[in-house]
């Protein structure tokens, strides 16, 4: 009976979902669309409680770094604060630097720009703090890093929420590493941010233009990246780095519920090269104990996820749409990966393995042609054709709830859509 009941709602939904554009359509182009009404929105943060600086100009802003002390908000009123150098901030405990409004589309900070060649043009960096919130900010038009946060000098508890990055030449969000392999950067966050570039790299950045990613972080421990979106992360030639891309020393590394549209590759753990962070003789574990779960990706030319050196991953009930191009890299299983768990996983294209070994449950795989309502927008929510993926999934302990933190019904879906028809 209530099998009955759920495949009479997926018709249903699919009606609602098609009459009221919970997506924009395929025919409308990719990277300007709204987020679509389903996807969970931040809630405000709680207001400051300790110490408050405001900062209405560029000079008070950075007054404002320097003075702030531990428990301090740093408030920015709305405005454009084109910045001449880096944020730094070193030494400070338990601050946080966030727009007055809580809205990041009214306070906007900028770099030199995107064309303008200046080395070290980036806009915040994060060094041997312990308890950092960047929030309600936009970051745009620099060449190198959006904020940057420096494993090397072992930050603790670095949170970034609810902020769009626009237009940024390398990394909207980079995360270095020295060479002592015990040091790292230990319990962080990007939660609820939006990345997004209307421009591709030229043909002299390097790496022939493909240089280029959302998140690229190294050296991380018991991390989560979660709720964000990501649009059109592309390199001149579709060799762009991931939208999310861990490796090196990392360890217990969640990425959960991304949209990820367009972008040339979605989430990877790991790469199949090494980073200068990299000691000789070092055993290559870029990655263990993550888990990739309940995320969107469709689109780009290279891959949905990859695995290399990655040890003790788990890729749960994730929907992936591969266009033509590549198609066989639905999920990639990589050289030096190892024990990975792979379940659940609804790809429009294939599960590929090239040295790698992983574990394989209850996914489906191949040319699911009307399965997904729109996934020319990305929308891969399930349509009443889906009969080989609704009820079709096991029943796992780390995956109680789908993208939208809608609870999982008895009998799991595939993907990261459990249909319930009440929405």
């Amino acid at each position: 009976m209530r099998t009955a009941i759920k495949r009479y709602k997926r018709l249903l939904w699919t009606c609602h979902i098609l009459c009221a554009g919970g997506f924009m359509m395929a025919g409308q182009a990719l990277g300007v669309q709204a987020i679509p009404s389903w996807f969970p929105r931040a809630e405000p943060l709680a207001p400051p409680s300790q110490e408050i600086i405001s900062a209405a100009t560029v000079s008070e802003l950075f007054a404002a770094v320097e003075r702030v002390r531990p428990g301090g908000t740093i408030l920015l009123a709305d405005g454009h604060y084109r910045l001449p150098r880096v944020i730094r901030l070193a030494g400070k405990r338990d601050v946080t630097m966030r727009g007055a409004a809580g809205d990041p589309a009214k306070v906007i900070l900028s770099g030199k720009g995107w064309d303008s060649k200046a080395r070290g043009d980036d806009i915040i960096h994060i060094a041997d703090c312990n308890g950092v919130t960047i929030a309600d900010l936009t970051f745009t038009d620099c060449r190198s890093y959006g904020i940057k946060v420096e494993a090397e000098n072992a930050p603790k508890n670095i949170h970034i929420y609810n902020c769009r990055f626009k237009n940024i030449g390398v990394r909207a969000i980079k995360g270095s590493a020295g060479r002592d392999p015990s040091v790292r950067a230990v319990k962080g966050s990007v939660r609820y941010c939006h990345f997004e570039n209307t421009r591709i790299p030229p043909a002299d950045w390097l790496f022939g233009g493909d240089y280029i990613s959302a998140i690229d972080m190294m050296a991380l421990e018991d991390w989560t990246f979660s709720d964000n979106v990501f649009r059109n992360i592309k390199g001149r030639n579709g060799g762009g780095r991931a939208a999310i891309f861990i490796w090196v020393r990392s360890r217990r590394v969640v990425v959960e519920r991304n949209l990820i549209v367009n972008c040339d590759r979605g989430v990877a753990f790991g790469n199949p090269g090494k980073s200068t962070a990299n000691v000789s003789g070092e055993r290559l574990v870029y990655v263990d104990s993550g888990v990739i779960r309940n995320n969107f990706i469709a689109g780009g030319p290279d891959c949905g996820i990859e695995l290399w050196y990655a040890e003790n991953i788990k890729v749960y009930n994730n929907s992936i749409w591969r266009p033509e191009l590549n198609w066989s890299r639905g999920i990639r299983v990589g050289t030096g990966t190892s024990d990975a768990d792979i379940v659940n996983n609804l790809v429009h294209g294939r599960v590929r393995f090239d040295g790698g070994q992983a574990q394989l449950r209850h996914n489906l795989t191949g040319r699911l042609e009307g399965y997904f309502v729109d996934p020319a927008s990305g929308n891969l929510a399930l349509t009443r054709a889906a009969d080989e993926a609704i009820d079709k999934g096991t029943s796992l302990p780390d995956v109680t709830e789908d993208i939208r933190r809608q609870p999982r019904d008895e009998l799991v879906d595939l993907g990261a859509w459990e249909f319930d028809g009440e929405r």
